[in-house]
């Protein structure tokens, strides 16, 4: 009975491989045309070819293949195509490429205006809204990127060549192309060499590396191939106006199937020697030794996760960052950073080169915890949620590095910068006539600049998240930077220690050495405050308390009146357009800070500076003398009809 059954057995896959060898050409020939339908009808393509043939059993040849969306240059174009698959795989209708050789593959997209040959890439799949009655378009992260992926590994069999591979792109005048000449797979292990010329500008990298289809793995090392021992990345200044070189990139990523419409990305990736350079990043190149990333990504239908799980190491520095980016109407981002404690000199020695210039060569001992915590929900901005603490613990600075941050305990030299340029230079203490001390200075002034710009400045240690949190949300909705939500602590690091370049990384680095100054009481509340009275702007080329007293007033900053006091804190955002509030009398304009005087005379009021009769008494009326009113007369000869700053909406003040 049982040789029977395996007789059956073998007269059954008898049949089966004889079928397969009769009609395989049948069967890739429908697999194919089903697949190229689909293709053309989804993205409006155009797929053609001269010939497709079998040869022997599993063997397959396609000639003179071209893909175009109707009406666009072409695409993807192939001479000839030679792939032998796995015949069985056949029988359920599946392509299982187990060699291929390719002659002559290019890649070309072509960008005209608003309009290229590539946007079908980018439409997302057709499906029904909740009411059922119309149709919406919506990405499918997962199984978009699972179609990729099954395609790049169905492709790359353990043997393959392709022989002349071309990737070429063109936008107007720009124009990058990527040659190469043969891409070799033997037994999963794949090796290149890769020529790009940019516009005329060439470069040359090595590819090594080894992949594994059965489990979505590839592992690569990419370096510099030519005489120079690093290599420069293409496109990335065309497309965002940035430098990006390094000596050597690898990588080690493997993919798991799709599950329940989630495929998660386990993988390694390390960078060494890089230089990157961005005017809005930093003024200079950012230098970084090394970096290595182990990381864990979740794809969804509608959202990227880069899991707790994933450890981040620059330089010395070790980190597991959260993030989860979510699209339904609109995008929900989460982001978290926790460091338990660990030894403070680590984040410091391992900041990159080039960011952080007041801090290089900075050596501290002690330790420290960071805990960051970031929700923006676009669809209710308001929502936003911020949290950002770092907290010492037996922290102290051994060594400064460039830059000792102490500088404003005693005389120093400030310098004033206009557009990133300096405008003039002058001594902070004794030696400047101009300079005041703290007690020399109108404790009105001194209350309504606090009121105006940080009423907590001799409360706080450097920071107001919940003004920062605010600051952010506005900027997002108003899609422009409206708002900074600094401190007194952070306006006056930034003109003390910092470059006039505004960027990111010159932000990061106010933060850092606010936190340095304010936690390791570097300087007194009493002395920054004085210094940051003795050095803002109040006007054209106007610096300081006193100056500006003299300035308005033709007085002493020691006898400003309440009503002069309150419009010196008010000017202190835009001290330029300050003089656009008056007549060319030099009268006040009363309706341009009638809100902003009485939201002061109330604080004022509430703090025990004045009485409410006095409160009462107190209206946006003043008159200019001296030096600003002389510049008034003279634009009112000259007929300028530069517009004010309004001040009548309280909202116009910074509610610290």
């Amino acid at each position: 009975m049982l040789n029977d059954k395996r007789f059956a057995a073998g007269i059954l896959i008898f049949l089966l491989l004889l079928i397969l060898v009769l009609l395989r050409g049948v069967i890739v020939k429908s697999y194919i045309s089903g697949k190229v339908e689909s293709a053309e009808k989804r993205y409006s393509l155009e797929i053609d070819y001269d010939k497709l043939e079998m040869n022997g059993i599993a063997g397959l040849t396609l000639k003179g293949l071209s893909v175009r969306q109707a009406g666009r240059d072409t695409l993807i174009a192939s001479d000839q195509i030679d792939v032998r698959i796995n015949p069985f795989k056949l029988l359920f209708f599946k392509i299982d490429t187990r060699s291929l050789k390719i002659e002559r593959l290019s890649f070309n997209f072509v960008k005209e205006d608003s309009t290229s040959n590539y946007d079908f890439l980018f439409k997302g799949a057709r499906s029904m809204d909740t009411t059922g009655r119309k149709s919406v378009t919506r990405l499918n992260y997962s199984r978009n990127l699972d179609n990729l992926l099954s395609m790049v590994f169905g492709m790359l069999p353990k043997n393959a060549l392709i022989h002349e591979l071309s990737v070429n792109y063109k936008y107007d005048e720009y124009y990058l192309k990527i040659n190469v000449p043969d891409f070799n797979v033997s037994k999963d292990a794949f090796t290149a060499k890769i020529f790009t010329e940019e516009c005329g500008h060439s470069e040359q990298l090595v590819l090594d590396g080894k992949l594994n289809d059965s489990k979505r793995n590839i592992s690569a090392k990419i370096y510099s191939g030519g005489n120079k021992s690093f290599f420069s990345m293409p496109f990335i200044n065309f497309r965002w106006s940035a430098t990006l070189q390094f000596d050597t990139l690898a990588f080690d990523f493997s993919s798991s199937e799709r599950d329940n419409g989630v495929i998660t990305i386990n993988g390694n990736s390390s960078v060494a020697g890089v230089a990157f350079y961005h005017e809005k990043v930093s003024p200079d190149n950012v230098l970084l030794k090394n970096a290595h990333f182990t990381y864990k990504v979740n794809i969804g239908e509608d959202y990227l996760e880069l899991d707790s799980s994933s450890v981040f190491r620059i330089n010395d520095l070790t980190f597991s960052p959260y993030f989860k980016a979510q699209k339904r109407e609109k995008w929900n981002l989460t982001a978290s950073v926790n460091k338990p404690k660990f030894p403070a000199q680590q984040l410091f020695s391992s900041l990159p080169g080039g960011l952080f210039r007041n801090l290089e060569g900075i050596e501290v001992s002690g330790d420290i915890d960071y805990h960051f915590f970031l929700n923006i929900d676009f669809a209710n901005v308001d929502s936003l949620k911020l949290e950002s603490v770092m907290r010492p613990d037996h922290f102290r600075i051994v060594k400064y590095g460039k830059t000792d941050l102490r500088r404003m305990n005693g005389e120093f030299e400030y310098t004033a910068y206009e557009n990133g340029v300096p405008v003039r230079s002058f001594a902070v203490g004794p030696s400047n006539p101009g300079f005041r001390r703290l007690d020399q200075i109108s404790p009105i002034l001194q209350m309504t600049v606090m009121q105006s710009e940080d009423g907590g400045f001799f409360y706080h240690n450097g920071f107001l998240p919940e003004a920062i949190r605010e600051a952010l949300a506005t900027n997002i909705k108003d899609k422009r930077f409206r708002r900074g939500g600094s401190t007194i602590s952070m306006q006056l690091v930034k003109n003390v220690f910092l470059s006039r370049h505004k960027t990111l990384a010159r932000k990061f680095e106010e933060m850092l050495i606010v936190w340095l100054i304010e936690n390791n009481r570097l300087s007194s509340k009493q002395r920054m405050f004085e210094v940051y009275l003795n050095i803002i702007e109040w006007g054209p080329m106007v610096y300081g308390a006193n100056e500006a007293a003299r300035f308005y007033f033709n007085k002493d900053v020691s006898d400003l009146t309440v009503n002069e006091s309150i419009f010196l804190a008010g000017i202190i955002p835009s001290p330029k357009r300050a003089l656009n509030n008056f007549t060319p009398d030099g009268q006040l304009i009363p309706e341009r800070m009638d809100g902003y005087f009485r939201l002061l005379a109330g604080r004022l009021r509430v703090k025990g500076l004045i009485t409410e009769s006095e409160e009462a008494l107190i209206k946006p009326e003043l008159r200019l003398s001296g030096e600003s009113l002389r510049i008034l007369q003279q634009r009112a000869a000259g007929r300028d009809t530069l517009s004010g700053t309004d001040f009548s909406n309280s909202k116009e003040v910074s509610e610290l």
